[in-house]
């Protein structure tokens, strides 16, 4: 019986370590007030631009192509963010019906949201 116990403490152990890593890989990054400007491309040459946020688990990379002062596409190169296309589409979309980062966010996903807005941002900027 006390080595039913024993094993049972153990293992009772070895799940909140785990529980507690999970949480603190989870929350690492969360910053919900990622600070955006509401960058456009008007003032840009024709070209492809790169950029990146790294923000713990919200980290990503894009590619924000540009012709004629407008965003024709925008691509995305890394992400870290375990996002569906579905989720990322509409993010994408939102940038590209108001041609700048200070557009709508996906309700639920405040963060997610704002990391590919950032990152949009950073590669639109001069």
């Amino acid at each position: 019986m006390k080595k039913l116990l024993k094993i049972s403490a153990v293992l009772i152990g070895l799940m909140l370590i785990v529980a507690a890593g999970f949480l603190i890989y989870a929350t690492r990054g969360l910053d919900r007030d990622i600070p955006l400007e509401g960058r456009g491309a008007a003032e840009l040459e024709d070209g492809r631009y790169q950029g990146e946020y790294e923000g713990g688990r919200w980290s990503n990379k894009v590619e924000v192509v540009v012709e004629n002062g407008e965003i024709t596409d925008i691509i995305i190169i890394e992400d870290m963010l375990f996002t569906t296309a579905e989720f990322s589409q509409g993010i994408i979309e939102n940038v590209l019906e108001n041609q700048q980062t200070d557009t709508d966010v996906v309700t639920g996903s405040t963060v997610t949201s704002r990391a590919y807005l950032k990152a949009i941002e950073n590669a639109l900027d001069p």
